[in-house]
């Protein structure tokens, strides 16, 4: 009877270990994905506001061709077709602020 509770301890032992293991390995690479996700949000979130203050400087840039008495129409002609209507005219709208550059 002593023998099965020695046999018994070593299997509950063995599988203690192996369950502490498991959990070791599983929380190794939920650290690694944390790891990579987080690199990947702050790329993205740098990315955007980099690309929110460019589209406000090209916003700038296209009210200073209409201030200067051209149309959308001719925004598109002189930017060779580099942009669309829909895009220039969003881009116009757009407020530019120091704020937008920081």
């Amino acid at each position: 009877m002593a023998a099965m509770r020695i046999g018994e301890q070593s299997i509950r032992r063995a599988a203690r270990q192996a369950a502490v293991a498991a959990q070791a390995r599983r929380r190794a690479k939920a650290a690694e994905r944390d790891k990579r996700l987080d690199a990947a949000a702050l790329t993205l979130i740098v990315t955007l506001r980099e690309r929110d203050a460019l589209d406000r400087r090209a916003g700038a840039a296209i009210r200073a061709m209409l201030t200067d008495g051209l149309t959308l129409a001719d925004v598109l002609t002189w930017t060779d077709g580099e942009t669309t209507l829909k895009e220039a005219t969003r881009l116009s709208e757009l407020e530019f602020t120091d704020r937008a550059l920081s």
